[in-house]
């Protein structure tokens, strides 16, 4: 049971990295970081490695459908 998937805590992210998906989205058009997080994943190789990979967080973490 050591397997990272069976983690329980939630990732963190670092305090100065808070906020900077959803500012990267909003002044690149998106009305919200998880709309922006869908385009990023679509289309990756149009972005950076750094955007997909704050992509990849927020569509993993914080837009989930309830």
């Amino acid at each position: 049971m050591f397997s990272p998937f069976f983690k329980k805590d939630f990732p963190e992210i670092k305090e100065e990295n808070k906020g900077k998906f959803t500012a990267w989205a909003k002044k690149n058009g998106f009305k919200d970081a998880c709309s922006a997080a869908s385009a990023v994943m679509s289309k990756q190789k149009e972005y950076s490695p750094a955007v997909v990979k704050m992509a990849n967080y927020a569509k993993n973490f914080g837009c989930k459908s309830k």
